[in-house]
């Protein structure tokens, strides 16, 4: 399907992970996702993500991966977006507690280092990775999750033009506000804007 995501945008670039990202990427999840790994623990999951580019490439699905997101201008890496398949309970979600069957979808995530945070980031990288979904993979609709007091991602779903929904379970935490984007919704001009 895709052998080899690289997507910039005004000021970032999004592209593979390579061994050479090991220092930063294991300080990312550390810092951002609380992750306390040893270093053979950060190793293996570094080797599996690159690996992961080439075998789902090789399987013609979709690039379901995390991606360095990185200055154009500089090259300094900023944070991780990525994408991944994501378990919707839409029953939940309209109210109805006699559905609690599960839809897989086609995910969004972003995250960025304390210090990058506030400049429009994570909006950016976002409107570039939609960009690719809706145009290139042709894909019906994106879904990003988080957690109830997670607003700065709540405000990027906002400006993206997301439609959010509460869970009104609390668990799992990561899936306690849905938003939803259709392909038909998406305005690629929507990053130009930001």
């Amino acid at each position: 399907m895709i052998d080899r995501l690289e997507l910039t945008s005004q000021r970032l670039r999004i592209r593979h992970f390579t061994s050479e990202d090991l220092a930063a990427c294991s300080d990312f999840r550390r810092r951002v996702f609380q992750v306390d790994e040893d270093a053979e623990s950060a190793r293996r999951w570094l080797d599996w993500t690159v690996a992961s580019y080439r075998e789902l490439a090789g399987l013609g699905q979709p690039p379901y991966a995390d991606y360095a997101l990185e200055r154009r201008d500089t090259g300094e890496f900023v944070g991780e977006v990525g994408i991944v398949p994501t378990v919707v309970p839409w029953g939940a979600l309209k109210g109805d507690e006699s559905d609690d069957l599960l839809s897989p979808e086609v995910g969004l995530f972003w995250g960025l280092l304390p210090e990058h945070r506030r400049l429009g980031y994570a909006t950016e990288a976002a409107s570039a990775l939609l960009d690719f979904l809706f145009g290139r993979l042709r894909l019906r609709r994106v879904v990003a999750t988080t957690e109830h007091d997670n607003l700065a991602s709540q405000q990027v779903m906002n400006k993206l033009g997301m439609r959010r929904r509460q869970n009104p379970l609390d668990t799992p935490a990561w899936c306690q506000v849905v938003a939803v984007l259709e392909n038909d919704q998406w305005r690629p001009q929507h990053r130009n804007g930001l």
